[in-house]
């Protein structure tokens, strides 16, 4: 449970509230006493006299752009009772007035120098940390002081007028209100029970509502100057940056940070409790599964990083990858009592450490699950692990740490500037791939089935066993049936594992080799296009975007457009399914033992007018990608297992669709506005059971033998390689139509709706949480000058929506706006507003939308609004360009059916340049100012109040 909250990402990501990374207490010593690991040297480590610490890594990639981070060692846990969550508003804070910025400018001054909110300016709050992070569009010497002045003022000019306290505290409300869900309250139960003497329960980042509402001023002014003080904070600048200049600036701009003449306060973490065995059942009616997880809990090893630290870890997460390799293959047996399990081990906060183990099944099977995971643990424990096992994670370790050296000279800032924070925050040592693959390879030449065994008794000794089931499940005298039913099962002898059947990759020879009857190149965007003697079509470009990687993309026949009135559930079932399904001579399981150590990989998808396979891979293991895909079409194994499992993953999902109103927005909403065209929505039980692997078979059979193929190949592999290689794969294929069918039929049908009226549609819920959105029809994808003013309409719409509905009325966390032109529906398309809303208030949320829409439709926009939305988009295309997924999936797929596809990425770029406001004002006129729009509402049907989660 822990771990996959952890892993949660919020649909609009400007404030993250919860953990972004697993970060060290203020209160350790800020230097690392180990000195074994050579730190990063790639990146100059300094501190300035009055103990601000910073880090400057020179990075060419993306070229012209600079990362700025302010880290702040600081977050929940440092708070007061009084202050709960005063640390998280007070991060809000920063973007309502400061010493150079006056309240309510500061978002708009960074779009003028084309920075978006959101992805360019953002920060985050955790338990023991708070991270400001800007994204600078250009390496000048005046925006780089920009961006240390916003730093700066951060860090120590933050003005908090009680005004803009007051403004922002509905906002906060706002975002508390979307975070709330089924998860987020597990989450905290779980907290509760793994540690009910400790502080971390008490200190969740998003406040109390108590304190959110009428904490004073003088709160936020004594946290800030309690924290935020120049030795417990560090600048990170990662990008095209001069050290010696960026180092001179960063001492001018923070220099005159007083230095502090007391003590950091000492936080009492409280203490850890470890019985025996503890128990707890949390439930949650409209949770989609029950989830029980089995962990172990004791003190942090109190041990500085270190290369034997390392070593010692990454022995333990072998041994508990080949524990979750185990119970993957157990879930996909017949009659399996869950549906997905893993194993893990981590630390945090210097204060304890936590291994576990999880599974996911129904109410119904909890009582198998406790014990499934009971004795594969003990299983585990008591036998070990096989040689096979070990040499498989073995090859997966350090093929990982391989590639990664090899992709190391494109890692973009982004992700540098948020690793160096980690490092920075958690008190370890930034070292470099090279490194890290050295640590990597003494483990694994240390690793062995006694070491394995080893490393996972240790982790496993001494701490006590904690079983926490959650989800819909209800249960009497919970605590005591829990320990029965694990008790029962650790009576209960287990036996070591079967030994597995040696296995070789058999798909090499897919026949003659293909040859090419056409050839030719499209200089201006460095693409070569093939067709060989079969009719198969290669697009090729070689990239240096992304070191040691390379994108392959195979598209055939018609996806959803060839699925019929009574095939409904066809296309979903085929989505979970059909890779699962494994190939004829090899399941997924034993694809994964075969191709240990390779960067292969294949995701089957039903698109809305084509299948896809996508694979990323690795110059090295590009030949055998190819064989991974053409497997796929040639020899599909459409094993029952893979039915089985669509089957449970189907059940959960439902459960989540009516549920939740994003389930409902994404299921009846979208029919409605197709005019419920079946080729919409997510599909009914019985549509969908009606599908089986012999269904899927015949479905997709002319597919995959015959229609219309496409494949794509783009990143760090040369063209006479990839002729070579997809020659002998899907060159060889039998022959296949030499024109893409078109489906005219099947793209009729789909037209917005004439209504006016409010939609209303509710679902059970006990958590208070409505959807208001309002749509106005805009028309299809093809006149691509007109859809990008249609996208930078729905951006100024966004805009409008974030200052109404967010700063003004505090009604709104992240408001959302969007146009959506349709490739496929001719003349379908829409704009939309949307915001979630306290159910009390949706409708006048809605009226609020749709009065800016209307407002918008008079053709008022203002040369600066677009500017503050041209020029962010301009500078992210300036890096989209430079993606490899961007031409492979954006250009080079289907181009040889749609070849303007290649006209739009030679205009991306200008065309955005050349935006006027006159265009826009006239398709807003067109589009918005002739309706009032089509609002949509979506509440729960019961009137639910927020549940406590402090």
């Amino acid at each position: 449970m822990l771990m996959n909250f952890l892993r949660f990402t919020p649909i609009f990501p400007v404030f993250t509230v919860l953990f972004c990374s697993l970060a060290a207490p203020v209160f350790a010593d800020k230097t690392v006493t180990a000195n074994d690991l050579p730190v990063d040297p790639a990146v100059v480590f300094g501190e300035l006299p009055n103990g601000l610490q910073y880090a400057i890594m020179p990075n060419a990639e993306p070229p012209d752009r600079v990362s700025m981070r302010l880290l702040v060692k600081a977050g929940s846990l440092q708070e007061t009772e009084s202050q709960r969550g005063v640390a998280h508003f007070l991060e809000h804070m920063a973007f309502n007035g400061s010493e150079h910025y006056a309240p309510g400018s500061l978002i708009e001054y960074l779009q003028r120098l084309g920075m978006s909110f959101g992805a360019d300016t953002n920060a985050h709050t955790s338990f023991d940390e708070t991270v400001y992070k800007l994204e600078l569009p250009e390496k000048t010497p005046e925006l780089f002081h920009e961006g240390l002045q916003v730093l700066r003022d951060y860090a120590g000019g933050l003005l908090l007028r009680e005004q803009e306290i007051d403004m922002e505290r509905g906002v906060i409300l706002s975002e508390k209100r979307d975070r709330d869900s089924v998860d987020y309250r597990t989450f905290i139960a779980y907290w509760e029970f793994l540690f009910p003497e400790a502080l971390m329960p008490q200190r969740m980042p998003i406040g109390l509502d108590e304190v959110i509402t009428n904490a004073p001023r003088a709160e936020f002014v004594s946290f800030y100057e309690t924290w935020y003080r120049a030795d417990n904070m560090a600048v990170v600048i990662v990008g095209e940056v001069n050290v010696e200049q960026a180092v001179k600036a960063i001492t001018e701009m923070f220099g005159d940070l007083p230095k502090a003449e007391t003590p950091l306060p000492v936080v009492d973490m409280g203490k850890l409790t470890t019985p025996e065995l503890a128990t707890s059942l949390h439930s949650e009616p409209e949770a989609s599964t029950t989830e029980v997880s089995l962990m172990t809990l004791r003190q942090f090893h109190g041990e500085p990083d270190s290369r034997e630290v390392r070593v010692r870890d990454m022995m333990t997460t072998a041994a508990n990858r080949m524990l979750t390799r185990r119970l993957e293959k157990l879930a996909k047996q017949e009659n399996a009592s869950f549906t997905t399990g893993s194993a893990y081990f981590w630390d945090y906060l210097d204060f304890f450490e936590l291994g576990g183990v999880d599974v996911t099944c129904q109410p119904d099977q909890w009582r198998d699950s406790v014990a499934i995971i009971e004795q594969e643990l003990r299983r585990a424990l008591e036998h070990g692990f096989s040689e096979a096992e070990v040499a498989e994670v073995k090859a997966n370790i350090l093929n990982d740490y391989e590639e990664a050296v090899k992709a190391a000279p494109t890692r973009k800032s982004r992700a540098l500037s948020g690793g160096i924070v980690s490092s920075l925050s958690r008190e370890n040592v930034f070292t470099s791939p090279q490194t890290d693959l050295s640590i990597a390879a003494e483990a694994m030449d240390q690793l062995t089935p006694e070491s394995a065994q080893t490393s996972l008794e240790e982790l496993w000794r001494g701490g006590g066993r904690f079983l926490f089931v959650s989800g819909n499940l209800e249960l009497e005298n919970a605590e005591t049936e829990l320990a029965k039913v694990y008790q029962t099962s650790a009576g209960k002898l287990v036996e070591a594992p079967e030994k597995e059947r040696e296995l070789k990759w058999p798909y090499t020879d897919f026949g003659p080799v293909g040859k090419i009857v056409k050839q030719s190149y499209v200089k201006d965007l460095d693409i070569w296009q093939v067709q060989f003697d079969n009719n198969v079509r290669l697009n090729f470009k070689k990239t240096d975007f992304e070191a040691n990687s390379v994108g392959v993309l195979v598209r055939f026949g018609g996806g959803g457009l060839t699925m019929k009135p009574e095939q409904k559930g066809i296309a979903a079932f085929a989505n979970l399914a059909f890779s699962a399904g494994g190939l004829e001579a090899l399941s997924v399981d034993e694809m994964q033992r075969v191709l240990a150590g390779q960067s292969v990989g294949a995701v089957f998808s039903v698109g809305e007018d084509s299948f896809e396979l996508v694979g990323g891979t690795t110059p090295k293991d590009f030949e055998r990608q190819l064989q991974l895909m053409a497997a796929y079409i040639t020899a599909p194994g459409y094993r029952e297992e893979a039915a089985r499992q669509a089957r449970k993953a189907y059940e959960e999902m439902s459960i989540e669709v009516n549920h939740t109103a994003e389930g409902v927005w994404g299921n009846l909403v979208m029919k409605y506005l197709s005019g419920d065209n079946y080729h919409f929505g997510f599909p009914s039980q019985d549509d969908f059971e009606s599908q089986n692997m012999d269904s899927l078979r015949e479905w997709l059979k002319s597919p995959l033998a015959e229609d219309y193929l496409e494949i794509n190949v783009v990143g760090e592999v040369d063209y006479d390689t990839a002729l070579v290689a997809v020659a002998a794969t899907f060159g060889a294929l039998p022959d296949r139509k030499t024109e893409a069918d078109k489906y005219e039929d099947a793209r009729k049908g789909v037209v917005f709706p004439k209504a006016t009226e409010q939609q209303l549609y509710t679902y059970e819920s006990d958590i208070p949480r409505a959807m208001a959105a309002v749509y106005w029809p805009t028309t299809d994808f093809w006149d691509i000058k007109r859809t990008r003013r249609l996208n930078v309409l729905a951006s100024v719409f966004r805009d409008r929506l974030r200052l109404e509905v967010r700063e003004k009325l505090g009604e709104g966390y992240s408001p959302y706006a969007r146009n959506s032109s349709s490739e496929i529906y001719p003349d379908y398309g829409y704009l939309f507003g949307l915001n979630f809303a306290d159910p009390a208030k949706v409708e006048s949320v809605v009226g609020i939308i749709r009065e800016l829409g209307v407002g918008l439709g008079e053709g008022n926009i203002t040369d600066d609004e677009l500017v503050r939305t041209v020029l962010p988009l301009q500078k992210y295309v300036e890096e989209y360009v430079r993606q490899n997924n961007y031409w492979l999936s954006r250009v080079m797929s289907g181009s040889t059916i749609y070849p303007q596809q290649f006209d739009w990425a030679r205009t991306l770029a200008s065309d955005y340049s050349t935006v006027t406001l006159d265009e826009v004002n006239e398709l807003a006129k067109q589009y918005l100012g002739v309706g009032p729009g089509l609002p949509i509402i979506i509440k729960p049907a019961t009137n639910a109040s927020p549940e406590s989660a402090e």
